[in-house]
């Protein structure tokens, strides 16, 4: 009888224990087929800015160029890089005769300057050549400034700025010389589709390419028509005040700083014609009402969001 009960005890045991083996593996296969879930995160940053080339245009020009009616040579007063204020003579007209006497008269005085720089040089007491060539340059100063006083035709700055003498172009009525205004703005060519970014006032970044500076800008004009369109894109042009002088004609790297924000739209959740998204911290997910316009592939912010917050990629993980 005993044996009977011992046998009967052990097939229990061995039955038990086949029953919890039996949970347990059906547990570890539930396990199995359900994988904790994972979370993902994204952290928020500011677009990066929009860079254009464009180059320093002085906002006024004045060409100076040989009128015949006026006179048959033109001498210019200023030489190439000189600064002139407005109402400065920059140029005098001559009749042929007159304008011969005046270059052999300028010739002399180079050369007895010259020979006055070498007596100055000399160690031996010069002093008396000195003053004598020195009386001849004044003499002769004097017949140029009489004969620029009676030419009847003569050219005057419109306004201050800066005189440069072109170099050697293929063009036949090339002005002699041009000055540029001071008051030099920046132009830059923009696409249709960067536009949106740019606003009247805005503050922008300068670095002329000649000099490796930074400096600072300020956008005051967009045009409201194209200057420029084909059949895939129409380009407008903006002009920027630098906030120092720049050299008329100098290239210069435009930076726009953007302040926008561009998240998936995953992210984004949509209620009642508003719009959401779930900041992370840590394991903790807060609901954050925001502001901005949806995209076709991304939602730009506008308000709600702050660079370098992060945020959880598909709000549904988190809903």
């Amino acid at each position: 009888m005993k044996k009977r009960w011992l046998i009967i005890t052990i097939i229990g045991v061995i039955a038990a224990f086949a029953v919890m083996l039996a949970i347990f593996n059906n547990h570890n296969k539930t396990s199995a087929k359900m994988p904790e879930k994972i979370t993902q995160t994204i952290q928020v940053q500011k677009s990066a800015p929009l860079t254009f080339n464009g180059i320093s245009k002085s906002k006024k020009t004045q060409s100076i160029t040989l009128n015949q009616a006026l006179g048959e040579n033109l001498y210019l007063e200023k030489q190439d890089g000189e600064a002139v204020a407005q109402g400065d003579l920059i140029a005098t007209y001559y009749i042929l005769k007159d304008y011969n006497t005046l270059l052999d008269k300028l010739n002399k005085v180079r050369q007895k300057n010259a020979e006055i720089n070498n007596l100055k040089k000399d160690v031996q007491n010069n002093s008396a050549k000195i003053t004598a060539l020195t009386n001849e340059v004044n003499q002769l100063n004097k017949q140029i400034t009489k004969m620029r006083d009676a030419a009847p035709n003569k050219v005057y700055a419109q306004f201050d700025g800066v005189l440069t003498v072109p170099t050697s172009s293929s063009e036949v009525m090339k002005p002699l010389a041009e000055i540029s205004s001071n008051d030099a703005s920046v132009v830059i060519s923009v696409s249709e589709y960067d536009l949106s970014h740019l606003n009247q006032d805005q503050e922008v970044k300068l670095a002329p390419v000649d000099s490796g500076t930074k400096i600072k800008g300020t956008i005051t004009r967009i045009a409201t028509r194209p200057d420029n369109t084909t059949s895939k894109i129409s380009t407008y042009t903006a002009q920027i005040k630098p906030e120092t002088e720049l050299k008329n004609g100098s290239h210069v790297q435009v930076t726009v700083p953007l302040k926008e924000i561009k998240i998936p739209n995953s992210a984004v959740k949509e209620e009642d014609k508003k719009f959401f998204v779930y900041k992370a911290n840590g394991s903790k997910y807060t609901k954050k009402e925001i502001q901005g316009t949806k995209k076709d592939n991304y939602f730009v912010v506008t308000k709600g969001l702050k660079n370098d917050e992060s945020i959880v990629k598909n709000y549904k993980d988190a809903d």
